[in-house]
């Protein structure tokens, strides 16, 4: 059984966890009443069993898991589903990863908003990079003290270009939000808000299946994540982590 995470960390980019070494472990920091704490997602003996070292599991996968059992009894009484699909499936085991603060949660979105996944990646990365934190070779997000001292030109200078206005607002604004609060900030629409309340609730249940991502899982993987919604919009939020997982995999 192959394990995987949604978003998969890649060569050169920085995504929430960084895969160790020579071990199935993947590693973070994040900021801990003021302090950089190591998390950790361990898989044990290659099968659908893993940890998680240094942190409450709810803040980064969530209340409800993926069961891919459910999603396999379904997909196999699907006609259109993609064979190769099914196979992803049938062999992997995905573990969703969510933001753990509302700033990164909030950052990650503006981001995403227009560009393409690769292209949301390579932005998060160099965001991450120049004004978070590392240690041990691991990164660690930006405190919202660091965020703070962020200028307009130091977001434009990475390609944030027309999003480093609305980011540098956001920041301004993250002090006195709460997570549920974020459509009081200019640029936040209906896409937005959705994918907000994935992370806010680390659920993909919250998805909006309707846009490209959506699109692209329907031709590539035979799967209506829209009509999926309309019966079970937990079986459809399950199946699009699988998907999308699939679709980092270059499918």
């Amino acid at each position: 059984m192959e394990f995987k995470l949604y978003p998969h960390p890649e060569d050169g980019i920085c995504t929430p966890f960084i895969k160790v070494p020579e071990r199935n472990v993947y590693s973070r920091y994040f900021n801990h009443n003021s302090s950089k704490r190591v998390v950790s997602i361990m898989n044990k003996k290659e099968s659908s069993f893993f940890s998680i070292i240094g942190c409450d599991e709810k803040k980064i996968i969530g209340e409800r898991r993926v069961d891919r059992k459910v999603i396999l009894d379904y997909l196999l009484q699907v006609q259109s589903v993609s064979c190769e699909f099914l196979d992803y499936v049938m062999n992997t085991y995905v573990l969703p990863t969510f933001p753990i603060s509302k700033e990164e949660a909030f950052i990650k979105t503006v981001i995403r908003q227009v560009i393409s996944a690769r292209q949301a990646k390579r932005v998060f990365s160099e965001f991450v990079k120049k004004f978070g934190y590392k240690k041990n070779g691991l990164y660690g997000f930006p405190t919202l003290e660091q965020l703070e001292k962020i200028t307009i030109n130091d977001l434009r200078k990475i390609g944030l270009g027309f999003k480093a206005e609305r980011i540098s607002s956001g920041i301004n604004m993250l002090k006195r939000i709460r997570t549920g609060e974020f459509v009081q900030i200019d640029g936040i629409g209906r896409w937005s808000k959705a994918v907000l309340a994935v992370e806010a609730h680390k659920d993909y249940s919250f998805y909006p299946f309707w846009d490209k991502s959506g699109e692209k899982i329907k031709t590539n993987c035979g799967v209506d994540l829209v009509k999926i919604a309309q019966e079970s919009e937990d079986l459809a939020g399950d199946i699009y982590v699988y998907a999308a997982s699939y679709m980092e995999c270059g499918k």
